[in-house]
């Protein structure tokens, strides 16, 4: 019962109702309870807001008057820095004009600087690109070393002046002269604040770095006169306000001391701890100001019989790092939405029982329909696919509703029907499959009838050792082999790859065997037979079709061994000394490429014992999962640690270690392999 979808919609509808009226009781509650806190508090807002208006009225005239003062000196400093500028380029000119000597120019200039008496805390300077002070309006900076002075940055201060310049054609830089100016005697505090602005140009002519520059503190002393009179007037208006009964407005700093102390009665608060969570009442005020939620203060009035709770609300000034704090009494406030909590939790428990009722039943009339889904949906294990008729009509009555479980019935009677149509098309497609698959499997046994297929093949003939093996990489392939004697002595062995895998190519490889057999019936040299070959396959061609083709015609007397090479891989000469090396020379193109071709005709010999490998790309292009070929250097050294072994232990071996190489990957390519050994009986005189 309890794991039923009826019983889960009543239990979750009955969540849902019991959260729904907790939620709003406890929301209305707390919407009354801000609505009453807000309207007691609106008239002490208000004028909150009025205060904060004035703060930023007047910090924003303190900054613009700020803004003004520093654009004031700025212009100044630029203008006595052009008018020394001026000066040195004038002196400059006089050398230009044989007037005087660069020195004396230079030294006109620093003589002008010296003697610049701008006045006030404006100083004029003359520098080296190292930094070192030439002249200076006051002179006991002459002489001086800047090269370790930092700019504001960081930077030593004739680097950034000079990296300013490159790229503004004059800089401007804050730095730190505090160590120079604290020595000044007869100035205040603020006098003797160092950070200047200073304004530099270079006079590259006569090697010069010409700066004007000025104190920050005098800007920044009128802003702070600015806030102290501010301050003032705050403490006197805040004074006279009143939040309902014992409410108050104050202003606290960026370390928590009183700006506006609270009313004098109310001061010793700023002293206490929460009794809760021991955290100090300035500390509680300051974590409210980074949250949406008010502070709640629990403190004792002088002869109170218990602790007044009050809720505090915070706001943040962050140009002057205040915080404005305005406190409600909690207990004159709470007294209206208790009432009101408790007149909503009657009307609540009569709406749940009636909704309750209500739910049981609607969820009656929903799990009826799907139970019915239920049972359909357990009739289709036992359903025959492959008919066109199924159990549609238990679903008709359902399918016509236009609700959701209607939709869901419209659903599974379309999922049926796909259902039966997929099953149809996949029976269709097994069968076609099952076609194809037995037709290539006939292709394939066809293919391997037309290879030779018993080995040893010339077991009464002791002169010759010859095994192949072809293992295509799809159910037929385009690689080919082939081998027969043409008369007594003289025995054709062939080896051939078409460009391409599958059945075209297994069809072009049975045509390039048979052309084989009949050029070799008509002619004698190997050369001739591919020429036949290449014309033939050439000739009707539509899909330009390729084979790599080497025929060979060993005489098992001699060892001799006549051969063309068309485009094949070279064959691996494997001596019985050890040696295994490649037969390079090719005779021509593949065959099938062009018609006209001329084809050289090769020869080599084979001593008694040799081996003769031919194969096809398939073997040294065999990849593993990590793309690497199996290679040519690796399989002559696997012949060569073969040396001495019959032909089907050679080929066996090439094969296995090609498997090995590909560690379980897909095969690419062909894999065909023809080794022939050559033994010479002849008596020995």
């Amino acid at each position: 019962m309890f794991r039923s979808l009826r019983f889960q919609l009543f239990a979750g509808l009955m969540v849902i109702l019991l959260g729904a009226g907790l939620t709003i009781t406890i929301s209305t509650r707390e919407q009354m309870r801000e609505a009453l806190i807000g309207a007691e508090t609106r008239a002490a807002r208000n004028v909150l807001g009025q205060i904060e208006l004035q703060v930023s009225n007047r910090y924003r005239e303190l900054l613009a008057e700020k803004l003004r003062i520093v654009n004031e000196r700025r212009d100044a400093l630029e203008h006595m820095g052009a008018v020394t500028v001026a000066a040195a380029e004038a002196h400059d000119r006089l050398s230009d004009r044989g007037q005087a000597s660069r020195a004396e120019a230079r030294a006109l200039t620093l003589d002008f600087v010296n003697a610049v008496s701008p006045g006030g805390s404006v100083q004029a300077l003359a520098m080296t690109r190292e930094g070192r002070v030439l002249a200076h309006s006051d002179g006991s900076q002459k002489g001086r070393d800047l090269s370790a002075q930092p700019d504001i940055k960081g930077r030593p201060l004739p680097v950034a002046v000079q990296e300013d310049i490159a790229i503004h054609g004059h800089a401007y830089i804050l730095f730190d002269d505090s160590a120079v100016d604290a020595g000044e005697d007869g100035e205040d505090d603020g006098a003797r604040d160092g950070r200047r602005f200073a304004y530099f140009r270079e006079v590259p002519e006569l090697d010069l770095i010409i700066g004007v520059s000025d104190r920050i503190g005098d800007v920044e002393r009128y802003v702070e006169t600015g806030v102290a009179a501010t301050v003032e007037v705050l403490a006197e208006t805040l004074a006279q306000v009143r939040v309902v009964d014992t409410g108050f407005v104050f202003i606290l700093d960026d370390e928590l001391n009183a700006v506006t102390p609270p009313a004098d009665w109310a001061a010793p608060l700023m002293r206490e701890r929460d009794p809760v969570s021991g955290t100090p009442i300035p500390e509680l005020l300051a974590a409210a100001a980074r949250g949406d939620d008010p502070a709640t203060l629990r403190y004792a009035l002088p002869g109170a019989q218990a602790p007044i709770e009050m809720q505090a609300y915070v706001s943040y000034f962050r140009p002057l790092g205040w915080y404005v704090v305005s406190t409600v009494p909690s207990a004159e406030v709470n007294r209206p939405a208790n009432a009101l909590t408790r007149q909503q939790g009657v009307i609540f428990a009569m709406v749940l029982g009636v909704a309750l009722m209500l739910a049981w039943l609607f969820a009656l009339k929903l799990t009826g329909p799907l139970q019915r889904l239920t049972g359909y949906a357990r009739q289709l294990p036992g359903q025959d696919f492959t008919r066109s008729d199924g159990a549609q009509g238990a679903l008709d009555r359902l399918a016509d509703t236009r609700s959701e479980v209607g939709g869901l019935a419209r659903a599974f009677r379309f999922m049926e029907g796909e259902l039966r149509e997929n099953i149809r098309v996949l029976l269709d497609t097994t069968r076609d499959k099952e076609r194809i698959e037995s037709e290539l499997n006939i292709a394939r046994d066809i293919q391997r009838g037309l290879l030779p297929k018993i080995f040893p093949p010339f077991p009464d003939n002791p002169q010759i050792d010859l095994h192949a093996s072809l293992t295509p990489a799809r159910h037929v392939g385009g690689d080919l082999f082939d081998f027969y004697f043409l008369d007594d002595h003289r025995l054709l062995f062939a080896v051939g790859d078409v460009a391409d895998k599958g059945v075209p190519s297994a069809l072009f490889m049975a045509i390039t065997k048979t052309l084989v057999k009949s050029a070799s019936g008509q002619e004698t040299d190997p050369a001739l037979m591919m020429r036949r070959v290449n014309e033939a396959l050439s000739a009707d061609n539509p899909r330009a079709m390729f084979v790599t083709l080497f025929i060979g015609i060993l005489d098992i007397r001699s060892g001799e061994v006549d051969y063309v090479n068309a485009g094949q891989n070279p064959p691996i000469l494997l001596s019985t000394d050890g040696h295994a090396d490649l037969v390079r020379p090719i005779s021509g193109p593949p065959a099938g490429v062009m018609e006209g071709v001329v084809y050289d005709r090769l020869k080599l010999r084979l001593a008694s014992g040799d081996n003769l490998v031919v194969y096809t790309d398939g073997v040294t292009e065999a990849m593993n999962d990590d793309n690497a070929e199996y290679g040519t250097g690796r399989l002559l050294a696997l012949l060569q640690r073969l040396r001495g072994q019959r032909a089907t232990r050679l080929v066996d071996g090439v094969l296995e270690d090609v498997r090995r190489h590909s560690d379980g990957a897909l095969q690419s390519d062909d894999l065909t392999l023809l080794c022939l050994t050559w033994h010479d009986t002849s008596p020995r005189e």
